[in-house]
């Protein structure tokens, strides 16, 4: 890769982080039907993207109504208790390890939920007692408890309710890891599952993972898995609405734009097969890295034909400053991965 047909060397050394990234959770999470994470801009007006996506994944996987419900309830409230309870942290550190964020891992048998965010270190006993007090309790005696909380006002509540609500609701234990960041915070990641597709110790432990990636290479949005009708557009809306906070100045317009270009060209290229998105921010903008499985025999053909495509050459808003793509992957699985400045 020429750093300078493709904007210098810092937007190379993105580029290279974000494709190995992109080519990492194309390998392991190969077994899930999809993944998706965020770490950008956490506003209430996301809500109702997750929803969208709680319903192309339920849909996609031939779920009852019930199952849709009971997914879309749990993301608003996983997603809702980082919105709720994070600490107002020193910048260094928010953007740092205590950056706050949301994974959703699904499979036909079972959906994972993370919430990671920083909370005050006073918080952190009364998290881990509401946690611990419920452990065990069976549907009934959790329901007779939430409505026990629910007479109580609402600034003693805390999140008292939300964790009996998510228990009753996924109908699985909730999980918790409670680290320490610096004097005054600690970073509170919950785990929510329904079914029993992977064990809580192994969500929050690949989870952990994940955050250190995303912290490392700040990046703000990431998916992976089978192709699902209507997940690229809800990604789109994510990028077009909810990526960055209201003082930005970056063009998310552009991002998007870029994004859905190159998404269409390649579910073309390469229809129903695995892909990947990977969104990081950089010096003077953004870097995405979007890929798709191609068939090894067919590789070299494919990405000629990427190359060849006027459809990724827009102009105007929305036009990526410069793009490149090559092959990654295995020589049995190879993935052809566009990297786009923008």
């Amino acid at each position: 890769m020429d750093p300078v047909a493709f904007g210098g060397r810092e937007s190379v050394t993105a580029a290279a982080a974000c494709s190995i990234t992109a080519q990492a959770l194309l390998q392991a999470f190969r077994e899930d039907r999809s993944i998706f994470g965020y770490s950008g801009h956490f506003g209430d007006d996301l809500t109702g993207r997750l929803l969208d996506l709680s319903d192309r994944l339920i849909t996609a996987m031939s779920g009852a109504s019930v199952h849709r419900k009971r997914l879309a309830f749990l993301l608003v409230e996983a997603y809702q208790n980082i919105i709720r309870h994070r600490a107002d942290l020193p910048p260094h550190i928010d953007q740092g390890e205590g950056r706050s964020f949301f994974c959703c891992r699904a499979n036909p048998s079972g959906q994972d939920l993370v919430a990671i965010n920083g909370v005050a270190k006073w918080r952190v006993d009364a998290l881990a007692r509401q946690l611990e007090s419920i452990r065990g309790m069976d549907q009934m005696a959790l329901k007779d408890l939430s409505m026990r909380m629910l007479q109580v006002p609402s600034e003693g509540r805390g999140a008292g309710v939300g964790f009996i609500e998510m228990t009753r609701r996924s109908g699985n234990e909730l999980g918790h890891m409670l680290r320490g960041l610096g004097e005054d915070h600690a970073l509170f990641a919950l785990a929510v599952r329904t079914g029993d597709a992977h064990p809580l110790e192994k969500i929050i432990r690949e989870a952990a993972i994940l955050h250190g990636t995303v912290v490392m290479n700040d990046i703000l949005l990431f998916q992976a898995g089978h192709s699902i009708p209507g997940v690229a557009e809800v990604v789109a809306g994510v990028i077009r609405n909810d990526l960055v906070g209201p003082a930005d100045g970056r063009s998310v317009l552009a991002c998007e734009a870029a994004y859905s270009r190159v998404a269409h060209v390649l579910d073309e290229l390469s229809p129903g097969r695995r892909g990947v998105c990977v969104l990081a921010r950089r010096a003077e903008g953004f870097m995405l890295v979007q890929g798709v499985e191609v068939d090894a025999a067919e590789a070299g053909d494919q990405l000629a034909a990427f190359r060849g495509s006027v459809q990724v050459r827009g102009e105007g808003e929305g036009e990526a400053s410069t793009v490149m793509a090559s092959l990654g992957g295995s020589a049995e699985r190879p993935v052809l991965l566009v990297a786009q400045a923008v």
